[in-house]
């Protein structure tokens, strides 16, 4: 097994240990940290991974979604846990699965017009923008519409902390050996 696939088991058993306690922070950390895992790798299932984790902590700290019954999370958690027993493409497959259910109950129960995973979409790429990526290349790895991504980070302080963080200084580095 590579260092990536057990990267993202461990990732997994937390993200099911949060979903289990309907920890919504968890989850949030969770999602950053297999986001910084992925500026490092570059990973789509760690992309996924951050994506779904992001989406899933929303539903969980949203009152309109307080009605769910069980079988949501009970069948979110079995794709958790069927992602990390198997191989990549499995992974990739479930985490998918997952991404569906959130758009399908952002559809069905959602407030807003943009559903939750593309606004994780574009929430994880300007958090790429800021470590250092460009934004095409942020945009890429995320599956976001630049445009969208753009005005994110107009709207918000992300251009003033772009190049900070632990995966810019990363970046900055590999800049300089590969100049």
């Amino acid at each position: 097994m590579g260092v990536e696939m057990k990267t993202i088991r461990i990732l997994i058993d937390h993200s099911i240990d949060a979903l289990k306690r309907k920890d919504a922070l968890a989850l949030r950390r969770v999602s950053a940290d297999a986001l910084s895992e992925a500026a490092i790798e570059g990973h789509r299932e760690l992309i996924l991974l951050a994506l779904v984790d992001y989406a899933l902590s929303k539903i969980l700290s949203k009152t309109h979604y307080s009605n769910l019954s069980g079988d949501f999370f009970t069948t979110v958690e079995q794709h958790f846990r069927d992602a990390r027993a198997g191989e990549k493409d499995d992974t990739i497959m479930h985490l998918e699965q997952i991404e569906d259910m959130v758009i399908k109950l952002d559809k069905e129960k959602g407030n807003y017009e943009a559903n939750l995973i593309e606004k994780a979409k574009i929430k994880k790429a300007s958090k790429l923008y800021e470590q250092g990526f460009s934004l095409r290349r942020a945009s890429e790895m995320t599956g976001a519409d630049p445009v969208e991504v753009l005005s994110y980070i107009g709207t918000s302080k992300i251009h003033e902390f772009r190049g900070h963080g632990k995966n810019a200084e990363r970046l900055r580095i590999a800049r300089e050996v590969f100049k």
